[in-house]
């Protein structure tokens, strides 16, 4: 796997919001595999229960994870997670620290358009910001 999608580019791939263009570059690609972590299944179930879509949910996340590569949290998952929240100048929140260790633990891309993850020093993590 060489990039990881963090939920944030997930969901602008999947709503067309901007970044969206660059996930699909990346999937069309042959050299690239993407990754999603599996919690980002739980984030995407709440932005389709904010858009009262949330009875779409088993069939979109159906759909949508033949499309990447599902990565499972771990204990080596959570414990990069801690290291990363610890190594934080500022507030990284779980979720994100768990997708984003799941990215280090597999030298992968996080692509994302998360602020949060500025907060996590480059030497621990890559990463791609998309456009916002």
């Amino acid at each position: 796997m060489t990039h990881l999608l963090d939920t944030s580019a997930f969901l602008a791939y999947y709503f067309g919001e901007p970044g969206m263009d660059r996930v699909r570059t990346l999937l069309a690609n042959p050299e690239f595999s993407v990754g999603l972590c599996v919690v980002s299944a739980t984030e995407f179930w709440g932005s389709l229960k904010a858009e009262n879509q949330e009875s779409a949910f088993e069939n979109e996340w159906a759909a949508c994870r033949e499309l990447f590569v599902l990565v499972d949290v771990d204990e080596p998952a959570a414990l990069k997670a801690a290291e990363l929240r610890n190594a934080a100048s500022a507030r990284l929140p779980t979720v994100d620290s768990l997708i984003a260790a799941c990215a280090a633990n597999s030298q992968s891309v996080l692509v994302h358009r998360d602020p949060h993850f500025e907060a996590i020093p480059a030497n621990l993590l890559k990463q791609e910001v998309l456009e916002v």
